[in-house]
């Protein structure tokens, strides 16, 4: 059995850009997990554990077999679930063609697991000093809108270890 889920993972020439805005996080009074920058990505579905990957892999072939390459930006601080109760940071994912929302919906159909609206985790937050002030702060927070093509959608495995996890595409399907 293998840890999985299903996304999108960032292409490399992004991650530099997404780097600076951690990096402005960093001098906020809170204490959190940064994603890693090699396992950045946006997930579409996690899975937990899968004992066949290849009924998985098969489903998302179905799911994603009339879809095209499609263009998506990542812009703005996402507070996950909302300013009072802060477990998350993100950068939210903005979809014009709705293509990435109806590939995640398709996922949830027909192959299940945990989905949440689409976004860029940067951290997750263990407890923030000066809520209000830090909220403020994280919410002044510029960043540049960065723009990508989704090409293909991966199934993931995720191996969790002492020093973070380790991410590993086992399956990828080719958008059109």
């Amino acid at each position: 059995m293998a840890r999985c889920f299903i996304g999108v993972m960032l292409p490399e020439g992004l991650k530099g850009s997404i780097a600076t805005v951690k990096e402005e996080l960093k001098r906020l009074p809170l204490k959190c997990k940064f994603v890693e920058r090699e396992n950045l990505h946006i997930c579409l579905s996690f899975l937990g554990e899968v004992e066949d990957v290849k009924n998985v892999s098969e489903g998302l072939g179905l799911v994603c077999k009339d879809c095209q390459k499609f263009e998506v930006s990542i812009d703005g601080i996402k507070i996950i679930p909302n300013d009072s109760y802060i477990r998350v940071l993100a950068l939210d994912v903005i979809d014009k063609t709705g293509n990435l929302e109806g590939i995640r919906k398709e996922i949830g159909k027909r192959i299940g697991g945990k989905s949440n609206p689409s976004h860029l985790t940067l951290c997750r937050v263990k407890t923030i000093d000066e809520k209000v002030k830090t909220v403020e702060r994280i919410k002044s927070i510029k960043t540049d809108e960065l723009s990508f093509t989704v090409s293909a959608v991966q199934i993931i495995k995720s191996e969790l270890r002492k020093t973070g996890p380790i991410y590993t595409p086992i399956s990828e399907v080719q958008l059109k």
